[in-house]
């Protein structure tokens, strides 16, 4: 007969080793940046746990997703990527040149249950969403963006144009296109060529006014598709060549205006410096006129002054001399005082002997002979002398 106590320690331990297995079933804690569905034991409802907290599990089948998920289409795998998800992606352009991007972009899950629901019922797993949903839409619509330009606008005008009609493919859905025939000039060899060109139908009812062959799937399920990058456009070997060909051209025009440019600023440069040589020396001639007509003007007014100073002695003159006749003038009208007369008469009478004195004429009689002798005739004869001398002197003072 067994023993009770061994039955027991058979059962508890074997309570034990259940406990610790499905501790792990009892409850979920759910991380932030993870949305959890839950399918409960026997009953099989589903719960959908989008916020961060401790959740009963009860043994329920767990699913996680991402709330937040890149996808990364490139010969290099991404951080966090699975090896079928990064490969790079074809592309054809509308002149028939090939190509293969790579880069990435960012899905974002809904957190509404309705979309959930509808995820979970097709995908059932993270995995499975990104495999079989997104990475083929997203060549869809890369593949789909291709004819709307040429391999070259790809790569340099259109570029962006081209991140624009991916995103917009994936948010709303491929668009649907005419096909049209079009003239376009080739830079590369410098003539016009026939190339096949896709364009988009309008529809002012559609999303973003642009025509939709189909509505996009992550619409469907509530997907958010976000910062598309394309990291490289890998083309093939004749699209190389023409963008290097291309490229080269363009290298060359742009040197030839460089230089142009350069020497345009050249010839502004010269003329400038030949306007302030011209404006320099202009100056210089002035400055020497300046100085000189200074000098003139100096000259002009020195002499003026000197014009006007001698006018000035010569009228001082004038009017002392006209004064001196005046004053005399006067005296005489007035009459001379007996001592002024005395004087004048004197000064008179000395200048009169002068000059009689230096006179060597003969009309004064220096002898005088009567024919006889004795002094009584000679003192007659010195007073006639002396009468007529009187007399002479007096008419010439008068």
């Amino acid at each position: 007969m067994i023993d009770k106590k061994v039955i027991f320690g058979f059962v508890g331990t074997i309570l034990g080793i259940f406990l610790i297995i499905f501790t792990f079933k009892i409850g979920e804690d759910v991380k932030n940046d993870k949305i959890v569905v839950c399918q409960m034991p026997f009953t099989g409802n589903m719960k959908y746990w989008t916020q961060p907290g401790f959740q009963w599990q009860l043994f329920g089948k767990i699913t996680t997703y991402n709330k937040t998920k890149q996808l990364w289409f490139s010969d290099e795998a991404g951080e966090g990527s699975e090896a079928p998800i990064d490969l790079d992606i074809p592309i054809v352009f509308n002149d028939g040149s090939k190509g293969r991007i790579s880069g990435s972009l960012r899905v974002k899950l809904p957190s509404e249950t309705l979309y959930l629901q509808k995820i979970h019922t097709d995908y059932a797993g993270m995995n499975r969403l990104m495999q079989d949903l997104i990475r083929p839409t997203t060549v869809k619509a890369v593949f789909a963006s291709g004819p709307l330009m040429s391999a070259f606008e790809s790569y340099a005008a259109k570029k962006n144009d081209l991140i624009f009609y991916i995103t917009d493919q994936l948010n709303h859905g491929v668009y649907k296109t005419r096909t049209t025939e079009q003239k376009v000039f080739d830079e590369l060899t410098q003539q016009e060529k026939v190339v096949r060109v896709a364009e988009i139908i309008k529809d002012e009812k559609a999303p973003g006014g642009l025509a939709r062959q189909e509505t996009s799937p992550f619409s469907y399920y509530g997907l958010d598709i976000s910062q598309l990058a394309i990291s490289n456009i890998g083309y093939d070997e004749t699209v190389r060549n023409q963008i290097a060909a291309q490229q080269q051209a363009n290298m060359q025009i742009q040197t030839a205006m460089a230089q142009s440019m350069e020497a345009r600023q050249n010839a502004i440069k010269a003329e400038e410096q030949g306007k302030a040589t011209a404006a320099t020396e202009k100056w210089k001639q002035e400055a020497i006129k300046a100085v000189e007509v200074t000098k003139a003007e100096q000259a002009k007014e020195v002499a003026r002054l000197e014009a006007d100073r001698a006018k000035f002695v010569a009228d001082k003159i004038i009017q002392e001399k006209r004064a001196e006749a005046e004053a005399n003038r006067l005296l005489v009208q007035a009459g001379l005082t007996p001592l002024d007369k005395a004087t004048i008469d004197k000064e008179k009478a000395i200048g009169i002997a002068k000059e009689l004195a230096a006179y060597k004429g003969d009309w004064v009689p220096k002898v005088v002979s009567s024919g006889g002798t004795g002094s009584s005739n000679n003192q007659a004869m010195d007073a006639v002398g002396l009468k007529m001398m009187l007399d002479i002197i007096d008419k010439l003072g008068k």
